[in-house]
C-alpha cells in the first residue's frame, strides 16, 4: 500500500517497523470497524494531538495516545512520559484532585460555550450552495475545530475516571471491602443523556399505545411516516416526534463514523425502535425510580454502617462528587462522540455536492473516500477523482472482509493502567473447553439463560425479540434502546466503565463486556447463560 500514499496519508497507516518498534493495542470498544479515508483524515491527527496537549495539561504519565490504522484499523500506543514516572503522577494527582469537584460543570461550560455554537455553523453550513473556496476553508476549520474538540474531550473524561479510581481506594480503606467495584452499585438511577434518548422514545411509544387509531397506523403500514400524515392523530403524533428528532437523532450505530444516516436523517430507523417499545410490557420510569430507590436505601444503609471520622467524611464527600458527574461519560458522548460526527457528517454532504457540481466525484457521499489532502487539493485545484473514489472503495471493502489483530509488538512488562482497563478492557480470554465457557468483564449482575441474537450494527435491530440475548462486538450509547428488550448483553469488546457496562447496570441488565471471542465462538440461535456477576459464558449443551 505505501508505494501510492502521498507522505501526509503515510502519516496515518501504522508501518511495518513501527509495529515492532511499540506496542499497538486495537481499539474495538470505539471502532469494530475500519475507518473510512475521510474519516480517518479527521480523527488520527485529532486524537494524537489533542491527547498530546490534554496529556500535558493535567500532566498524565503518558505523554499521548498516538493513533495509526492497519487496514483502516485503529490501533493506539501510548508513550511514557520522559518525567520520571513518581514525580509525574504526583503532579496529576494534584491537578485531578482539584477538578474534582468541577468536573460537570467543566463539561457543561465547554458544551455551551465551545461546541454547540460551532455545531450550529456546521448545521448552517449543511444547507445551501458553497462555492469551492468556501468549502475549502470550511472544511480547513472542521479540521481545526475536531482537534480541540477531542483535546477537550478527554480533559472532560479523565478526571471523571481518575476520581472514580480514587473512590474506589477510599471505599477500600474505609470499609474493608476486597471488591471495590462495589461502589457502582451506588451509580446507578442518574440521569443521562443515553437514558434520556431511551425514555423519550418510551414516551412516544406510550402516545402511541393510548391511541388505537397510531397503534394501527404505526404497526400495519409499510410506509408509516406517510401513513401518519393523512390524519390529525397522526400529524400530531409526528411533530412530537421531529421534536425529538431534532434533539436527539443525531446518532447512529457507528459513533464517529461519517458514511451511517442518522436517525435525524432517516427517522425510520427511530421509528422502528418506538414500535418495538409498542410490542412490549415495558415501563422506563417505573423501573427507573425503582433504581434510584435501590440506590439510596443501599448508601443511606453504607453510611450509618460507618464510623464518624475523617476517612468517612472523604468518603461522602468523594462520593458525592462522583454522583454529580456520574452521567458525564453518557452525556460527553452525546454532545462530542456522536453530535461531532453527525454535524460533520451534515455539512461534509454538503461539500460533496459542491464537488459533484464541480463533476470532481459523482454523488456526495463519494466524499467520504477520499482522504483529506486529496480533498483540499481538489477544492483549491479542481480535478476528477472519481477513480480515487472507486480504489478507495474497493479497498475499504477489502477490509471489511478483515480480522484485525488485537495488537502488534510486545506488551510492555508493566502494570495494567486502571484507566485504560476499565474503559477498554484488557484481559485476553481464555475458553474453559471442560465446562463449555468464556470470561470476560463482570459488567452488570445477574444470571441470565437463553436464545443469541447477533447484533451487527442498526439494521439488525429489529430482529432482536423481548428476552432474546444481545451479542454483539461492542454496544455504543445509541445501542442502548435494546437493553429494555434484551434478557442479557455480552460483547467482544469493552470494561467496566464502557458505556455498555454503565447503562447495563441501570436497565438491570446482566451482562459479561470484553470477552474478546464471543462473536466467533456463539452463534445466532444458541442458548446460552449469562453469568453478570461472575463475568463467564456458559455455551454449548
Amino acid at each position: 500500500m505505501s508505494t501510492h500514499l502521498s507522505e501526509w496519508k503515510k502519516t496515518l497507516i501504522l508501518g511495518e517497523s513501527e509495529k515492532q518498534q511499540r506496542f499497538w493495542m486495537l481499539d474495538d470498544t470505539h471502532f469494530f470497524k475500519p475507518l473510512t479515508p475521510l474519516f480517518a483524515s479527521f480523527m488520527i491527527p485529532a486524537v494524537t494531538t489533542g491527547t498530546k496537549r490534554a496529556f500535558e495539561n493535567m500532566k498524565m504519565p503518558i505523554t499521548q495516545f498516538l493513533v495509526k490504522s492497519d487496514h483502516g484499523y485503529y490501533y493506539q500506543t501510548m508513550p511514557l512520559h520522559p518525567e520520571p514516572y513518581e514525580e509525574r503522577i504526583i503532579k496529576h494527582k494534584k491537578i485531578m484532585e482539584a477538578s474534582f469537584p468541577q468536573i460537570k460543570s467543566n463539561m457543561d461550560r465547554l458544551v455551551n460555550e465551545f461546541f454547540m455554537p460551532f455545531y450550529q455553523k456546521l448545521f448552517e453550513r449543511s444547507v445551501g450552495y458553497l462555492s469551492l473556496k468556501e468549502a475549502l476553508h470550511y472544511v480547513e476549520e472542521l479540521q481545526h475545530f475536531y482537534t480541540k474538540a477531542w483535546q477537550y474531550h478527554f480533559e472532560i473524561v479523565i478526571p471523571r475516571i481518575s476520581l472514580v479510581i480514587a473512590l474506589e481506594e477510599v471505599y477500600r480503606q474505609v470499609t474493608g471491602a476486597k471488591d471495590t467495584k462495589e461502589i457502582y452499585d451506588f451509580m446507578q438511577g442518574v440521569m443521562n443523556m443515553s437514558l434520556e434518548t431511551d425514555r423519550g422514545l418510551w414516551l412516544l411509544a406510550k402516545q402511541v399505545k393510548s391511541s388505537a387509531v397510531l397503534c394501527s397506523l404505526l404497526t400495519s403500514s409499510k410506509n408509516p411516516i406517510e401513513t401518519l400524515g393523512l390524519s390529525t392523530e397522526g400529524r400530531e403524533f409526528l411533530k412530537d416526534f421531529e421534536d425529538f428528532l431534532s434533539i436527539y437523532g443525531h446518532r447512529t450505530t457507528r459513533t464517529h463514523e461519517f458514511t451511517e444516516e442518522t436517525w435525524f436523517e432517516n427517522p425510520a430507523i427511530a421509528l422502528s425502535m418506538i414500535k418495538n417499545y409498542v410490542q412490549i410490557d415495558y415501563d422506563f420510569d417505573g423501573q427507573f425510580n425503582q433504581v434510584i430507590a435501590e440506590r439510596k436505601a443501599k448508601v443511606n444503609d453504607l453510611f450509618e454502617r460507618l464510623p464518624a471520622g475523617d476517612m468517612t467524611n472523604q468518603l461522602h464527600t468523594m462520593y458525592n462528587w462522583a454522583l454529580n458527574c456520574w452521567g458525564v461519560d453518557e452525556d460527553h458522548h452525546f454532545y462530542i462522540d456522536a453530535m461531532l460526527a453527525a454535524k460533520s457528517r451534515y455539512f461534509l454532504k454538503n461539500v460533496g455536492r459542491t464537488l459533484v457540481q464541480h463533476q470532481i466525484i459523482a454523488c456526495d457521499e463519494d466524499i467520504f473516500y477520499l482522504y483529506l489532502d486529496d480533498l483540499l487539493e481538489a477544492l483549491f485545484e479542481p480535478r476528477a477523482l472519481d477513480e480515487v473514489v472507486r480504489q478507495n472503495k474497493k479497498r475499504y471493502q477489502h477490509f471489511l472482509s478483515l480480522q484485525p489483530k488485537p495488537f502488534f509488538g510486545t506488551p510492555p512488562n508493566l502494570p495494567p493502567d486502571p484507566v485504560i482497563e476499565r474503559i477498554f478492557g484488557m484481559s485476553q480470554n481464555v475458553i474453559v473447553n471442560q465446562t463449555k465457557s468464556f470470561k470476560g468483564y463482570a459488567a452488570s449482575a445477574g444470571l441470565y439463560t437463553g436464545k443469541v441474537k447477533v447484533i451487527y450494527g442498526q439494521e439488525d435491530f429489529s430482529k432482536l425479540e423481548k428476552g432474546d440475548i444481545l451479542l454483539c462486538k461492542t454496544a455504543p450509547p445509541s445501542w442502548t434502546v435494546l437493553f429494555s428488550i434484551a434478557g442479557a448483553l455480552v460483547t467482544d469488546a469493552g470494561g467496566i466503565l464502557s458505556h455498555a457496562s454503565i447503562v447495563a447496570r441501570e436497565y438491570k441488565l446482566p451482562a459479561v463486556v470484553g470477552t474478546k471471542v464471543a462473536t466467533s465462538i456463539v452463534k445466532e440461535g444458541d442458548q446460552v447463560t449469562v453469568d453478570g456477576t461472575n463475568g463467564v459464558v456458559y455455551f454449548g449443551s
